[in-house]
């Protein structure tokens, strides 16, 4: 309340945190398993889903075992803590990992919304072919358009199907689509040799993988999926597929359950989604959260919890900055300091006692730190105290 939280639109995403241990729990109730692990660590891993609200401050965070798929965390989260705050009706931003029929039908039958991308690699051949043909886009420069259009769905929801109705959002820009050329270069890459000169190419494990999807079905062993006929790989590729690959470089699919709100504007709210990953690199590295070191579920919850914390404080600290900045800050997602930054900062705060009875602050002149103690109103002036002057200080800062 005294931070002023709103919740209109509430952010939700997954991550993972390793341990330092060779073999996963066995017990059905532990949380240290197996799992897809965001680092590519063959360790044991704990699920951790992170809500957020609308000025990038965390709400709550819920742990799960390491092998919880992503979708299936959203509706255990939301039932653990978020339902019982008691909020208004909410719009639900998460990416691609979320997306799943019955979490749509969940959300919109307990009157809330949901702004969530959809890979269009996975999507329906009618809805690639829609989102990849140039009819009605609305054409805002060379490197960006969009289009919507609404659409209703039969989901399965436990065992029984219900009809959903969503706008679907498609969008190019043309800096994902570099993006996504710079991620897939050394790929298309070897694709060009390859097909320009087959006979002199030795295929690496990892090219192999890569490979896989875009192979002719009928040349490929059922049983080991081991490529048959590998001297003549290049009759084995289906050019045609990685064509298809390479025609959705730069497009983007959401899915909304406002089908009155402007397409640019849920565009818009679902990029806001990126400050979470930015909350989960500060807990990865500043915080350093894992590797965890704790064993039993009470004390992961517990460590998970204090770094939660030091999340929350740190973005009420980057929050005021910004507020405090306000005619010099123009980007809406500025962090105003980052962690690190902070963390050094604070670091620096401390009091020496010079001679018997007087004190300093040291390094009171420290632009990062003289920025923070500005921003929460905090005026020091440059000379000694004595401890009483020290708590009079303390006690006159006032309370956020």
């Amino acid at each position: 309340n005294k931070f002023n939280r709103t919740t209109n639109v509430i952010y939700y995403d997954v991550t993972n945190f390793f341990f330092e241990i060779e073999e996963p729990d066995e017990g059905d109730d532990d949380l240290r398993k197996m799992g897809v692990s965001k680092e590519q660590r063959k360790q044991p891993i704990v699920q951790i889903g992170l809500f957020m609200d609308e000025q990038g401050v965390p709400i709550s965070i819920e742990t799960f075992p390491g092998n919880t798929l992503d979708h299936l965390t959203l509706k255990q989260a939301l039932n653990k803590t978020i339902k019982d705050l008691n909020l208004n009706r909410f719009i639900l931003v998460g990416d691609r990992g979320m997306y799943r029929g019955d979490n749509s039908y969940y959300l919109t039958s307990r009157n809330n919304g949901y702004i969530i991308s959809k890979s269009l690699e996975k999507t329906s051949k009618d809805e690639k072919e829609w989102a990849l043909n140039n009819e009605g886009y609305t054409v805002v420069s060379k490197d960006f358009k969009y289009k919507s259009r609404v659409i209703k769905r039969k989901v399965k929801v436990e065992d029984e199907y219900k009809d959903i109705t969503e706008k679907v959002v498609v969008y190019f820009s043309k800096k994902f689509y570099d993006k996504q050329m710079h991620e897939n270069k050394s790929f298309l890459e070897f694709i060009d040799k390859l097909e320009k000169n087959p006979e002199n190419f030795r295929i690496t494990k990892s090219q192999s993988s890569s490979l896989r999807k875009f192979l002719k079905k009928e040349l490929i062993n059922d049983k080991t999926g081991e490529i048959l006929n590998s001297k003549d790989l290049k009759a084995l590729i289906d050019f045609d597929k990685i064509n298809k690959f390479k025609e959705s470089f730069g497009y983007y699919q959401i899915v909304t359950s406002e089908l009155d709100m402007d397409d640019r504007k849920v565009i818009d709210t679902y990029h806001g989604l990126s400050r979470i990953e930015d909350q989960f690199r500060v807990m990865k590295s500043d915080l350093e959260t894992r590797p965890m070191y704790v064993r039993t579920k009470e004390h992961i919850n517990a460590h998970i919890l204090i770094c939660l914390l030091s999340l929350i404080i740190i973005r009420i600290i980057q929050n005021k900055v910004i507020n405090f900045n306000k005619p010099k800050v123009e980007n809406k997602w500025a962090m105003g300091l980052s962690g690190s930054r902070i963390q050094k900062a604070l670091n620096k705060w401390t009091v020496s006692e010079i001679t018997n009875g007087y004190y300093r602050f040291n390094d009171i002149d420290d632009l990062d730190l003289k920025l923070i103690l500005d921003s929460f109103d905090i005026n020091i002036p440059i000379k000694l105290f004595k401890k009483m002057e020290l708590h009079n200080i303390k006690t006159s800062i006032k309370v956020i």
